[in-house]
Formats: structure tokens, sequence, C-alpha cells
């Protein structure tokens, strides 16, 4: 007799785009290039096959929001202010016949950094940085979806 119990853990590495998805076509709207080529490049390490060629081809469509930024606290005795700072991605996935594989989905991630009044060049960094970052987490998170 064998005997199998497991508690579902596994780990959390590159995501498998699923197959119904591949190959997919990023449509380029508004993206900045330096973004289109971050999605592209991990859609790739997460076994997407990438076309050129729209037509006949699964379609992929993101747009990430401008980041938003909301000053929670501030101190006027150290001139710092703890900022949260805001971004959302948008995307969907069509087949080349048009029906929606993965209708419209909205994800958001946010970050606290703490900003120095006295320094504006390192606060420009600091939310250089965290903007990098978030947008990071969400194309993992959109490849995660993807890999469903």
């Amino acid at each position: 007799m064998l005997q199998i119990s497991a508690c579902g853990f596994h780990l959390r590495g590159n995501s498998q785009i699923a197959d119904r998805f591949n190959p997919l076509y990023v449509v380029n709207e508004n993206l900045d290039p330096a973004l289109l080529k971050l999605i592209r490049a991990e859609l790739i390490r997460s076994s997407a096959i990438i076309t050129e060629v729209a037509e006949s081809s699964n379609r992929l469509q993101v747009a990430i929001k401008p980041l938003k930024n909301r000053k929670i606290a501030s101190s006027n005795l150290t001139n710092v202010e703890l900022v949260q700072l805001t971004m959302n991605l948008q995307f969907s996935v069509q087949s080349g016949s048009g029906e929606y594989l993965l209708s419209q989905l909205e994800l958001v991630q946010s970050v606290e950094v703490q900003l120095d009044n006295a320094n504006v060049l390192a606060n420009e960094q600091t939310i250089l940085t965290a903007q990098k970052g978030l947008q990071r987490k969400l194309i993992q998170s959109m490849i995660s979806r993807l890999s469903r």
C-alpha cells in the first residue's frame, strides 16, 4: 500500500506560461520601450513563445498606469515624509480570432518610501528605484496569472 500526503507547498520560481496562451504577440500600445523589453524578456523566461506577427497569434495587451503617490506622514522636525507609491497594470489576452482567452484584469502593487525633503536628488533616485521594483512585481504577478 502506498500513501502520499502533501501540503500543497511548491517552490516559487519561474512560472510557466500556460500552453493555451502560446504563441503570444505583445501589443505595443503606449509602452515605454524599456518596459516592453522587460515584459518580453520575463515572458520568454517563463516559457512564452513571443511572435512578431499579430495575425493568428494570441495577443497580450498590457497597460501600466502612471505611478501615483500619496503622503502618509511627514515630520517638520526632520524634514522627512513617508509616501505610498502605487502602480496599476491592466492586461488581457485575445485569440487570433478576437475571442478573449483572459478578460481584462487589473493588478495593483504599492510600496512605502521615506523621502528626505532636504535631498531632492536622492528622492528622485528612491522613487525611480521603487518604480522599477513595482514594475517587476506587477509583471511577475501578470505572468503568474498567465500560468494558470
